[in-house]
């Protein structure tokens, strides 16, 4: 755990990176690994969405917290199997991680009975490192299309991930050509006002490029102990 000074400093420094860069930016704290008293503290210094990538951490977490703290927000940010979709659609407000069709298509139908359709991000794959899950470029029109006919789901955007560098201005081109095609993209789903994208080590560079949201987790809780 975290000292508390710690993570409200860093809630604090990264918002007012945000202020200061003018720019309409929502801030995901991403949980993963994170203790339940760790991310009281980031709540209670401002954060009000926060991210996890395991369905097996995140519902029980997910039932803590909100039991604790009340209005916030919460996005599945990692990659979802498809016979996982049941338990964790109806525990979130958001699913960042829409790699295919066929993910798209059973989140639809877990959630085509509920009152209000569940918001997702296309992820789309702007690296060419294998170990990135994404929908190709060349792929990503003729995915939305297929996804805007699909009931009980909202197309909002994009989730995109850079490479690592130790320079962050290296993953300038991605988050480029991840803006390029939000933007060319939104002619085919005027709907879509999010472009998740940039994480601890590069989210200045992300914003910089157009970012609607950053997903930080180390810059907050500190280094991951795996």
């Amino acid at each position: 755990m975290r000292e508390t000074a710690d993570i409200f400093k860093n809630v604090e420094y990264i918002l007012k990176v945000i202020q200061k860069k003018g720019a309409q930016v929502r801030l995901l704290a991403v949980t993963k690994t994170v203790d339940e008293a760790d991310i009281i503290k980031a709540i209670d210094a401002g954060v009000t969405e926060l991210g996890e990538s395991r369905v097996q951490e995140a519902l029980p977490k997910i039932e803590s917290i909100n039991r604790l703290r009340s209005g916030i927000r919460w996005h599945f940010i990692g990659h979802l199997q498809t016979n996982k979709v049941n338990k964790i659609a109806s525990c979130v407000s958001m699913i960042q991680s829409v790699d295919s069709l066929r993910l798209a298509e059973k989140i639809s139908a877990a959630n085509r009975d509920s009152a209000a359709p569940l918001d997702v991000l296309l992820e789309i794959k702007v690296s060419e490192e294998d170990s990135k899950f994404g929908i190709p470029p060349e792929e990503v029109l003729r995915n939305i299309k297929a996804i805007n006919k699909l009931s009980g789901i909202r197309l909002k955007g994009f989730m995109a991930m850079a490479p690592y560098f130790d320079n962050a201005q290296e993953a300038v081109p991605y988050f480029r050509q991840a803006r390029k095609l939000f933007d060319s993209a939104r002619a085919a789903a005027p709907g879509m006002d999010t472009l998740s994208m940039g994480m601890s080590g590069d989210y200045e560079a992300a914003i910089d490029e157009g970012a609607t949201m950053i997903r930080i987790g180390s810059a907050i809780f500190g280094a991951r102990n795996y």
